[in-house]
C-alpha cells in the first residue's frame, strides 16, 4: 500500500480585490507549475488562498515575482479513490489514530481518484496512521 506524504501549502493573503484568486492561479500557471488543489477563505476584508501546487519553490518564486507575499506551512496530501464515503473513512482513521485535524479540503478531477489536504497537529502521526488506511494511496 502506498504512503500518505508530507507536503508544502503555500497560504497567500490577498486582501479583498476583484479578481484576487485569478491573480494568484495565473502567475503560478505562467510558470509552468499545476496547481494539485486550492483553498480560499474570507477573515473580514481579507482573502487568503491556500494552494498545494507540484512544485512549491516554483509556485513561491512566481507569485513573490508577481508582489503577492506567501507562507510555506506543512501539511500531509493523500490520495484516495473517489468513491462515495471516502474522504469520510480517511478522517475516521485519523480521529482513531488520535490525529486532531485543524482543517482539511479536496480536490477532484472528476476521474476516479481525489487529492484530500489535512492540516494537523501531528503530521507523522498521520502519516503512520495513514499508510494503514485502505482508502489511502500517495497523492500524484
Amino acid at each position: 500500500m502506498a504512503k500518505a506524504r508530507k507536503e508544502v501549502e503555500l497560504s497567500v493573503r490577498v486582501g479583498n480585490r476583484p479578481a484576487a484568486l485569478g491573480g494568484v492561479l495565473s502567475s503560478i500557471a505562467r510558470h509552468g507549475v499545476n496547481v494539485l488543489a486550492y483553498c480560499t477563505y474570507s477573515d473580514g476584508d481579507d482573502l487568503t488562498v491556500l494552494l498545494i501546487t507540484d512544485n512549491a519553490l516554483a509556485a513561491k518564486e512566481a507569485l513573490q515575482t508577481a508582489g503577492f507575499s506567501c507562507k510555506a506551512n506543512s501539511i500531509v496530501l493523500v490520495g484516495a479513490s473517489d468513491e462515495v464515503g471516502a474522504a469520510a473513512r480517511i478522517g475516521m482513521h485519523l480521529g482513531m489514530a488520535g490525529v486532531e485535524i485543524l482543517y482539511s479540503y479536496a480536490s477532484s478531477s472528476g476521474g476516479d481518484q481525489f487529492v484530500a489536504v489535512f492540516k494537523t497537529t501531528n503530521d507523522e502521526r498521520a502519516i503512520q496512521a495513514l499508510e494503514v488506511c485502505p482508502q489511502a494511496r500517495a497523492a500524484a
